[in-house]
């Protein structure tokens, strides 16, 4: 007899038009992002209609062990939500249940977590951060085993990390801005203190380097991950008296800002200028024309990072100590040359 196709949040995802993220976030009842009532029951439906069967409620919880996933704080439509769901899946799947804290930046609250993390309910710790960043200070610490997930810890530098091949992802898309023809590429970059930025400029010169360009200064500017920002300082990079052929931007946010100023100025993307983005967000597809992209590992580092936990935990060896994990460059319209 052929099983009935067991019901995922992806399914859910595809039948009630919403993201796999918003399935994950209704069903399981999280309050970190305030979601409309409306697309709440519209999500609930759709999966009592699919049959769907939460196994958080239907599994024996007696028997389950926990996982502790510390984080400093989400923002709306953060793409590191992946990693959350990936991780908490993975986690299921090898029968541990992950527990998510987030103290965003509340020291007594950070201070609660880690009695609750060390209480003796849990197996493992995952001290993740939704920025790729280096951290001064792990505001909860615990002698589990630990696995720093997108961070890394300045004072224990030994410490197990999981993070994006930040580097090598922006090689990849200048490399293939320089493979098209293009040789003034200009780049926007987030905060200058943050791992992501500096590892990303540093795949970007690098590109450039191998290509026989010499990187310029005046073409790399700081927009701060901030759509607005981005417009403005495209429409800098758009008067100089050589402009740029392509611009690279440090995620996809800052691509839309950059495409506004593309508009703005009564020009076309590709025909007068090239864009490509970083994060190979939904919208990276959807809007016109479509985005070249990076892929931001995400999900994919949220399975190794409960991967990296269950080893410890059995005191199996481990490769390495920091693991990068690589994203693909996903080529759309808006970078080739017409």
């Amino acid at each position: 007899m052929k099983k009935n196709k067991k019901i995922t949040m992806s399914d859910i995802a595809t039948a009630a038009g919403v993201s796999q993220s918003t399935v994950s976030l209704v069903l399981n009842r999280s309050q970190s992002i305030k979601i409309a009532e409306s697309t709440k029951q519209k999500v609930l439906e759709t999966a009592d209609s699919l049959g769907y069967s939460n196994r958080k409620v239907t599994h024996a919880l007696g028997r389950t062990q926990k996982i502790a996933m510390v984080i400093n704080g989400l923002t709306n439509y953060d793409p590191f939500i992946d990693a959350i769901n990936a991780a908490r899946e993975e986690a299921w799947s090898n029968d541990y249940i992950l527990i998510t804290f987030n103290y965003g930046n509340d020291a007594e609250l950070a201070h609660k977590i880690e009695a609750e993390v060390n209480s003796g309910e849990y197996v493992g710790l995952i001290y993740a951060s939704s920025m790729t960043r280096a951290l001064k200070q792990q505001k909860v610490n615990s002698s589990l085993p630990t696995v720093l997930l997108n961070c890394t810890n300045e004072d224990a530098p030994e410490a197990q990390s999981i993070l994006p091949a930040d580097t090598i992802g922006a090689y990849k898309a200048v490399f293939h801005l320089t493979s098209q023809g293009y040789r003034r590429i200009a780049m926007l970059t987030g905060e200058s203190w943050m791992l992501a930025t500096s590892k990303r400029v540093s795949g970007y010169r690098q590109a450039l380097i191998d290509a026989d360009i010499i990187p310029k200064d005046h073409y790399i500017l700081e927009a701060n991950w901030s759509l607005k920002e981005a417009h403005q300082q495209t429409l800098k990079l758009l008067e100089l008296a050589t402009p740029p052929e392509a611009i690279f931007c440090g995620s996809d946010y800052m691509a839309m800002g950059c495409y506004q100023a593309i508009a703005e100025k009564g020009l076309k993307i590709p025909q007068d200028i090239a864009v490509v983005g970083y994060d190979n967000q939904p919208i990276a597809s959807e809007i016109f024309p479509a985005l070249t992209s990076v892929e931001l590992p995400y999900s994919v580092m949220g399975k190794e990072a409960i991967q990296s936990i269950v080893a410890r935990i059995a005191h199996q060896p481990l490769l390495c100590m920091q693991r990068k994990i690589e994203g693909e460059l996903i080529v759309r319209s808006s970078s080739i040359k017409k």
